[in-house]
């Protein structure tokens, strides 16, 4: 270990979707003494930190690689479609080489970064470590940010409201992972609003969510959960997280949206409210997902090699 070191873990500053917060707060509870440090800003830190590199990289491609005394586990990684010129340059790819093997949490960037000779394994999402819930459970059913949100309110409105059983229609609960106060509260604030939403999501009867960071602390706390496949499929570069995460859901819907494509003519549709002569084709979800039962999946097995590399890497001298 480097003297005089710290142990880092990662946090978007400026995020306005709790799901980063989520990521983050995963990596709390395996790091101790952990600090919180801006990913970012990664390339101007000074002190010596053994870092816990996890998550979404990164808004800005400009700022990575890393300074070079991070010494970083990577877990969790994914590269962004939008930065990841930046982010396979030379001097990028020499630091991910220095600190290799990199764990992506999906097959993108696995590839992505074994195409630029850098030795790479799929290690699943680090939201999976969190606590597995066999407490008793409520009778709320969450849908929370079901559809993506490149698409008018009004068209989500409908269309969500659609895919509801009628039988369920007084009985669901909505709510988001998307806030612009977030950037604004003190990490300690956000780190306990993750712990109270957390709290409610393993508490709750089933889960349906758009959101991979809402649909997977859902599967590692047992809360049945429902994936609902739905706007991620007009656009290929918002698909490139989904390869070998997919497949941890155990129930998943693909929902195809009545004039939901890129094309001038499906936003056209959209924006005149013309494609509400299209929403008789949608049918509503099947009402036996409603009354989902917790089931097994491989999600405790993903974890304890996670958390094994952590305490690894933590407790290397």
């Amino acid at each position: 270990m480097m003297n005089d070191s710290q142990n880092g873990i990662v946090y978007y500053k400026k995020s306005k979707n709790i799901g980063d917060d989520i990521q983050t707060y995963a990596a709390w509870q395996l790091v101790e003494n952990a600090v919180f440090c801006d990913r970012e800003q990664l390339h101007q830190y000074q002190t010596p930190t053994k870092l816990l590199c996890n998550g979404w990289f990164m808004n800005n491609g400009a700022n990575w690689p890393p300074a070079s005394h991070i010494d970083s586990l990577f877990l969790s990684f994914h590269i962004s479609s939008s930065c990841q010129n930046e982010m396979t340059r030379p001097a990028s790819i020499t630091y991910f080489q220095q600190h290799q093997p990199v764990g992506c949490r999906d097959i993108h960037t696995q590839q992505l970064l074994e195409k630029h000779k850098v030795e790479s394994d799929l290690s699943g999402c680090l939201t999976l470590t969190l606590p597995h819930y066999k407490g008793d459970r409520n009778d709320e059913i969450l849908f929370v940010d079901v559809m993506r949100k490149n698409y008018t309110s009004s068209y989500r409105s409908l269309i969500v409201k659609k895919l509801i059983p009628k039988t369920y229609k007084n009985h669901v609960k909505h709510l988001t992972h998307f806030s612009n106060d977030l950037k604004h509260k003190s990490i300690g604030q956000r780190m306990n609003d993750v712990e109270n939403l957390l709290e409610r999501y393993k508490k709750a009867k089933v889960v349906f969510t758009s959101l991979i960071h809402c649909a997977l602390p859902c599967i590692a706390m047992g809360t049945p959960v429902v994936f609902v496949d739905a706007g991620f499929n007009n656009n290929a570069a918002k698909r490139d997280r989904f390869g070998g995460i997919l497949d941890l859901f155990p129930n998943v819907v693909d929902v195809s949206l009545p004039f939901g494509k890129r094309t001038l003519l499906h936003r056209l549709m959209r924006v005149s409210g013309l494609y509400r002569l299209s929403l008789k084709k949608l049918k509503p979800l099947d009402e036996t997902l409603f009354r989902l039962t917790p089931n097994q999946s491989n999600a405790q097995k993903i974890a304890k090699k996670m958390k094994e590399s952590v305490q690894h890497f933590f407790s290397n001298t």
